[in-house]
């Protein structure tokens, strides 16, 4: 022993040597599995801080935690450890540590390079895991490249701030926007009619046409009084078949770029706003998006206060609340790191994100006139007077109604100081939970909502087709009740024939059995891109019918041309009073295509002619709820009772995963039990299950593979038909003779 040092002195050095090699160890294995895969995801979906309203602050600190907090964590697991239980302890903590991590990125890689799903893909990642932790362990150069790789984390820290499309949200050049962005100079004594302009979410032109290719009067009867009211431009698409690219093109006239960029000012700053950031009074209520950055942007705003007393209106619309949650942005965030990890190391892409849940929203102020209000339901807009509106309530379905009435309250009669009246509503978009009523249904807060998707990929068995696009026609008829309340707004304030309104919605979808709901390919271009335009304005002839090719870009072109100022910047839209002779046959699409962002060029110049067609197969199937319930299969026993069949033998069990909690009585906030899903433990696909209610059949389901289930069914009962106290509801099989096979389900 070297004279001078201790046993206690070498151990301690062994101790903390130990410590920092196993530190460093695990700053590379948790870079590559855990920093890696989170950051790219987030990074490449800026729209998620954007609805959580993380400040730059916040954004900073997500990236530090999630880049440094899981092997700082482990490791103080390993240094108590160590302490207490003795360095063998110790170790084979680290051992476990270690191969826990190496399976993650043996899943994460297996799933990436050969598409592996299942069991298979688990006994291949083990097989990696195992070969990397071997290697660890026997092999000096891998001990080494752990060693530089510990300085993963930091390296993908780094490309999340300065090079991921969230990279002007990190760095706070959204402030710097606020700054940048200079509000044209015009002439403020120049008549200009209000502005209003109302962009709905994922509502294809298909959904609300009738076979004939008229508006569907007789399912959506707002809509169709639209149409009369207005110039309708049934051949217009959109430009980006997702939200962030989406939006950002509608609101400043340019088409998507190459990569994807934050839906911001900071990344947008030639938008709508700036243009009229001087001549216009503003209410907007953005969502996923932050380009409204010139100082009428901010709520407390003087200038947006009108100048003559506002007409109180009386339309009601039913809406609910929900408060945002006590926790901060950066808690929100780090818990949908926590609950979808399991996803996103499985994926590439944005869409490792599903849509927002209410635990990670908060509210947020958007431009309006006046102070934060609670909203409950109903809500009677008479009643309301302007209010700020909690944009970052975000995607949740719930808050949407809300979201609409306080917007529609703060528009006003001042055509002296006419309003820029803007709202993003992320209706009928999925989770859908509302029928045309505004009766709300229970849904699950995960992807089971959206049964027999795999990543966004219909099933190839029709039932589960059959029951998404029936709720979603239920909740687009909740929309259309949303429409009329509009118009009744603007007539009531006189200004509905002098106003320019423009609807229109971001992007569609898509029901093909086998197909995608929202992912770009030939044969879903156009379910994606046929959106509804509807212009009314002094120049716009009421009740037009226009099949010329237009586009979403072609929005701010418009409302520049009709307040009387000119673009300062380029533009690929026009106005469409002005549309050019020459059709326009192809233009650009920022397209989410087997899970990459790409921006293709696609050719439109038979949009119109596929939407027809697809139109003529689609049939008679609209009508009320209840109708476009019964079109399902065998919807036909919709409605009778029981009593009129033979109910005879055993069809097995049904697993029923939703409701999970058993109950068919409303919830307190009166959310009924309307939607189910469940597995049959005997039955095949493309079978049908007949549910019925208190004694009469209330609903049919056809069965369906979805993923690795063999079998699973969604349904949806009429959502009145479950208001009240609980009720007894039952499932079975139909058979030939349509006997009635009971299920037991559990």
């Amino acid at each position: 022993m070297t004279p001078g040092r201790t046993t206690t002195t070498l151990e301690t050095g062994r101790f903390r040597r130990a410590v920092v090699i196993d530190l460093v160890e695990l700053f590379a294995l948790c870079g590559i599995g855990i920093a890696q895969p989170v950051l790219e995801v987030f990074g490449n979906a800026p729209e998620v801080f954007i609805e959580a309203g993380a400040s730059r602050a916040d954004i900073w600190w997500f990236a530090a935690v999630v880049a440094f907090g899981p092997p700082i964590a482990l490791a103080a697991i390993e240094v108590t450890v160590r302490a207490v239980g003795g360095p063998r302890v110790g170790t084979t903590v680290h051992h476990v540590f270690v191969a826990g991590l190496a399976l993650l990125i043996g899943v994460r890689a297996v799933r990436l390079l050969a598409g592996i799903e299942g069991s298979s893909l688990f006994v291949l990642a083990a097989v990696i895991a195992t070969l990397l932790t071997i290697a660890r362990y026997r092999f000096s150069a891998a001990r080494s490249w752990l060693r530089f790789a510990a300085f993963a984390p930091l390296l993908f820290a780094g490309a999340f701030v300065f090079a991921s499309p969230a990279k002007s949200l990190a760095r706070g050049a959204d402030a710097e926007a606020r700054e940048a962005v200079e509000i044209e100079e015009v002439d403020l004594a120049t008549p200009r009619p209000p502005v209003v302009l109302l962009v709905l979410d994922e509502l294809p032109i298909r959904s609300l046409l009738a076979e004939d290719g008229t508006i569907d009067a007789e399912t959506f009867p707002n809509f169709a009084a639209l149409a009369d009211d207005t110039t309708w431009f049934r051949n217009a698409t959109t430009v980006a078949t997702h939200t962030a690219n989406a939006v950002p093109a509608i609101l400043t006239g340019r088409y998507p770029g190459g990569v994807i960029d934050a839906p911001a000012a900071a990344d947008h700053p030639d938008n709508l706003f700036r243009l009229l950031g001087n001549a216009y009074r503003f209410n907007v209520s953005e969502l996923d998006t932050q380009l409204c950055a010139v100082p009428r942007c901010d709520a407390q705003n003087s200038d947006n206060a009108p100048t003559v007393t506002a007409v109180s209106p009386s339309t009601t619309i039913a809406a609910e609340s929900n408060a945002s949650t006590s926790s901060s942005p950066l808690g929100r965030l780090l818990g949908r790191v926590r609950e979808e990890y399991p996803v996103m190391v499985a994926l590439h892409d944005i869409q490792a994100l599903p849509s927002v849940e209410h635990e990670d929203l908060v509210a947020i102020a958007t431009t309006t006139t006046a102070t934060t209000t609670t909203v409950a339901a109903p809500v009677d807009i008479a009643s309301a007077t302007p209010t700020t509106i909690d944009r970052g309530l975000a995607k949740l379905p719930t808050v949407q109604p809300g979201r609409f009435s306080e917007w529609l309250a703060s528009i006003d009669s001042d055509t002296e100081h006419p309003q820029l009246n803007v709202l993003h509503l992320t209706m009928p978009h999925n989770p859908w939970n509302l029928d045309a009523s505004g009766t709300r249904y229970r849904t699950p807060n995960d992807m089971l909502h959206l049964a027999g998707t795999d990543l966004g990929h219909w099933t190839a068995d029709p039932g589960a087709v059959i029951s998404a696009r029936q709720r979603h026609l239920l909740q687009v008829r909740y929309v259309d009740t949303l429409i009329a309340a509009l118009r009744a707004r603007l007539v009531e304030l006189g200004i509905w024939d002098e106003a320019l309104v423009i609807v229109t919605a971001d992007h569609g979808a898509g029901f093909e059995v086998g197909g995608w709901l929202r992912e770009w390919d030939a044969t879903n271009q156009t379910n994606l891109l046929g959106v509804p335009l509807f212009v009314r304005g002094p120049e716009f002839v009421p009740g037009a019918v226009v099949d010329q090719a237009t586009q979403s870009v072609d929005i701010v072109p418009t409302i520049a041309a009709h307040a009387g100022i000119a673009i300062p910047w380029s533009v690929d839209g026009v106005d469409l009073n002005q549309l050019p002779n020459v059709e326009r046959t192809r233009h650009p699409v920022g397209a989410i295509k087997y899970l990459d962002y790409n921006r293709i060029e696609v050719d439109v110049s038979t949009h119109l002619d596929s939407l027809l067609s697809l139109v003529a197969s689609d049939g008679d199937d609209g009508g009320d709820d209840a109708t476009i319930l019964r079109r399902g299969p065998r919807g036909d026993l919709i409605g009778q009772p029981l009593s009129a069949f033979a109910i005879d033998g055993d069809a097995g069990g049904l697993d029923v995963l939703y409701p999970d909690d058993g109950s068919w009585a409303p919830t307190d906030t009166g959310s009924v039990s309307a939607f189910i899903v469940a597995e049959p433990d005997d039955i095949g696909p493309n079978e049908i299950i007949v549910i019925s209610v208190d004694g009469t059949i209330g609903a049919t389901a056809m069965t369906f593979r979805d993923g690795d289930v063999e079998s699973r069914l969604a349904a949806l009962i009429l959502p009145t038909t479950m208001l009240g106290g609980d009720h007894d509801v039952r499932f079975f099989h139909l058979r030939d003779g349509d006997i009635l096979a009971p299920l037991d389900a559990t």
